[in-house]
This record gives C-alpha cells, sequence and structure tokens, in this order.
C-alpha cells in the first residue's frame, strides 16, 4: 500500500504538535501551592522551604545553575545510581554540604505546583524542569524492585521499577 506524501507529512505533523515537548507550561488559579514566598533563595543553586526546613537543589541533576537559569540537559539515573550520585554531591560538598539525599515521596511532593502542568512546578524557583518523572527514594512496599516517582507532566505519582530510569533533584535537611 502507498502512502502519499501530503498525508505521511500531515500524520508527522499531528504526532509533533501532540508530543508531550510541545505542551505548554500552564497553571490555573492565583494561589499557588508552592508559592514563591514559602522559599529562601541562597544564591548558591539552592532553596530552603520555609515550612518544612528542607533545602532543594533547584536544578535537576545533570543541569548546573548560572545565577539565573538552569541549563544543561538533566541526567537519567537508575534508582540505585540515583543514590550513588547524591553520595558523589556530598564528596564534593555541593553548596558546602554533605547530606544531599534523593527526597522522600511526600517531600517532593510538596513542590508540586498543584495549580500548574507541564511541569507541575513553580518555574520561577526551578526553572527549566522537564516534565517527565523524578525519583523518589520511597520504595514499595513488599515489591522491593520497585520505587515511587513523582510525573511532573501530569499524572501524578506512580512507580518505577528500579531498573528504568528516571531523573533526579536532591534535597537535604530533615528526614
Amino acid at each position: 500500500m502507498l502512502i502519499h506524501p501530503f498525508y505521511s507529512a500531515c500524520s508527522l505533523a499531528f504526532l509533533l504538535v501532540l508530543s508531550p515537548a510541545s505542551f505548554a507550561h500552564e497553571c490555573t488559579g492565583s494561589v499557588r501551592s508552592a508559592d514563591a514566598q514559602r522559599f529562601d533563595d541562597n544564591r548558591d543553586g539552592t532553596l530552603t522551604d520555609i515550612d518544612s526546613g528542607l533545602t532543594w537543589m533547584r536544578c535537576a541533576l545533570g543541569q548546573h545553575w548560572d545565577g539565573h537559569s538552569c541549563l544543561g540537559q538533566p541526567h537519567r539515573y537508575t534508582w540505585q545510581s540515583a543514590q550513588q550520585a547524591a553520595r558523589q554531591y556530598n564528596q564534593m560538598g555541593y553548596a558546602e554540604y554533605t547530606d544531599w539525599r534523593v527526597p522522600r515521596l511526600p517531600e517532593l511532593a510538596g513542590i508540586i505546583e498543584r495549580h500548574c502542568k507541564n511541569p507541575r512546578i513553580n518555574l520561577q524557583l526551578f526553572p527549566a524542569t522537564p516534565a517527565v518523572y523524578f525519583w523518589a527514594s520511597t520504595t514499595k512496599p513488599k515489591i522491593y524492585d520497585q520505587a515511587y516517582v513523582m510525573d511532573f507532566g501530569s499524572k501524578g505519582v506512580t512507580t518505577l521499577r528500579k531498573s528504568e530510569q528516571a531523573l533526579v533533584r536532591l534535597v537535604r535537611g530533615r528526614q
């Protein structure tokens, strides 16, 4: 069966328009769950959540903070390699701290912007955050080869096998 080039081009254009990368960041409502007022800018690529006392890296691992935004492409990690990456950041003493870790699921949920999607985060606080899965350190009970991820697109919480890959944003502070 021969497909006319016009229809092939239209199909490709349709797929590109509907690809997740093409969805625009969209926020509704005036009240923010992750309001900028809730965070202190430490001016070193980190923010401290005044409510929880947690300090967050503004960029996903693989990106770097230039004083205004997160540059570069984030790296994807398996769950185990995410834990190893946290240990490496501790050895480097990132932002002069040595207690960085992969966040627990409730901590990661605390930076979700419920009124936004694609990504579901305040881009003023966490710029250039992709609308994809981020690892939590929390494992699924009784299913030890799975851990929770937070989808910063629109899906929310789900699990992945620990051998799959997702992005990582490190945190430090209370446990």
